[in-house]
């Protein structure tokens, strides 16, 4: 935009690392009234085209029908126009009785969710930074998502999760598996994800305002 660039400053936004923390997965399924033995994945947003949320159902039914033995629970959290084509998807794909659509919910309950959940999956076609995925890695939670706009930015390493070509249903599913089969980091995801803390977001503008000419 012709902004010099050492006048430029990156500052992303924070998370409530007290309200978004690791927690009790079992604990937390039982109050969901989730089964401990499902494997749970996860989706938080709006039900735009742009978000792509029909990849994910694809996806889900891909892996449903891939491991016939397991079950996987997709729980899509959130509300928007593709809602009812989403219901509408995972009917016809054969598999709707193992997604859950709980609509708009409190962000206490998200992160109840989240302690729940096995992955969270951010299927968008274009994407800023998306608080979601932090808030996720501030639980410990491991991400699959596309790799689109600034998600990379904020998944730099192996260990928070995996990204995945856009449009990719067949990729997306064998990363989930991948990614709920895989060891548990939840204290090293959680750990990364105190670096966007409010109160260091709040320090980084501070520093931007005071240094301004």
């Amino acid at each position: 935009a012709g902004v010099p660039r050492d006048q430029v400053a990156t500052v992303y936004n924070g998370v409530d690392l007290e309200r978004f923390c690791p927690g009790d997965k079992n604990a937390a399924r039982g109050e969901l009234e989730l089964h401990r033995a499902d494997s749970i994945i996860l989706f938080v947003g709006n039900f735009y085209p742009i978000k792509n949320p029909m990849l994910l159902v694809r996806a889900h039914a891909e892996l449903c029908d891939q491991n016939p033995n397991r079950v996987y629970r997709l729980i899509m959290i959130g509300d928007g126009p593709q809602m009812s084509a989403a219901r509408q998807e995972a009917d016809n794909l054969g598999f709707s009785k193992w997604v859950q659509f709980p609509g708009r919910i409190s962000p206490d309950q998200v992160a109840g969710y989240m302690r729940a959940a096995d992955a969270l999956c951010v299927p968008s076609d274009n994407e800023g930074v998306p608080n979601v995925i932090l808030e996720a890695f501030a639980t410990g939670l491991g991400v699959v998502a596309t790799d689109v706009g600034g998600i990379p930015e904020v998944m730099p390493h192996e260990f928070l999760g995996t990204l995945v070509e856009s449009n990719d249903a067949a990729q997306m599913a064998g990363a989930i598996r991948d990614e709920i089969d895989r060891e548990s980091r939840t204290k090293s995801i959680s750990d990364y994800a105190g670096g966007f803390s409010w109160k260091k977001t709040a320090s980084a503008y501070f520093d931007v305002l005071k240094n301004a000419t």
